[in-house]
């Protein structure tokens, strides 16, 4: 399997080696036109970009993040220690990660907390992130309900990966 995963890329670029001489097209110019409009949506979203990453990493320092955790009630079915995890993975799935850390260094990897964090982080999506990316390098402005849709979305998975958490540790 290593070896097969190994190969995959060269494979990949030898068969769109292969077919673009067979239809006889400049694979240097195709491939630098390309790179061209990908560096130029780049330089498009930068700005988005970081100041999402500012954001997450004021969220973290600023102390919002153990704030958000005190907001809901003890008796509420999720733990409190996560809910800072769920805005930050909106955010930075980077930030939310190193945030999930935290939480296996404190509680550990299989517990019910642990466990929690690493279905959410699997099943939810970073909202914002996403949305700069695809929409900010289109140039789409108006973007409906995509938020809604995301958030109930993202909602819906933090709910599941609590009851599954819950089922699979039996908490």
């Amino acid at each position: 399997m290593n070896t097969l995963s190994a190969a995959v890329m060269p494979i990949i670029v030898l068969i769109v080696t292969i077919f673009g001489l067979r239809k006889k097209r400049n694979l240097l110019n195709d491939f630098s036109e390309g790179a061209m409009k990908g560096l130029k949506i780049v330089v498009k979203i930068l700005p988005v970009l970081i100041a999402l990453m500012c954001a997450s990493k004021i969220f973290c320092e600023s102390g919002l993040a153990d704030v958000s955790a005190q907001v809901f009630p003890a008796n509420f079915p999720f733990p409190p220690k996560l809910v800072p995890l769920v805005f930050l993975k909106a955010f930075s799935s980077s930030a939310a990660l190193g945030y999930a850390s935290q939480i296996f260094k404190i509680f550990g990897p299989d517990s019910y907390e642990g466990m929690t964090a690493s279905i959410m982080l699997g099943c939810t999506e970073t909202i914002f992130y996403t949305m700069s990316i695809y929409f900010g390098s289109f140039g789409i402005k108006k973007t409906r309900y995509t938020f809604l849709c995301a958030a109930i979305s993202t909602l819906s998975g933090v709910i599941a990966s609590a009851v599954i958490a819950s089922y699979i540790t039996g908490a």
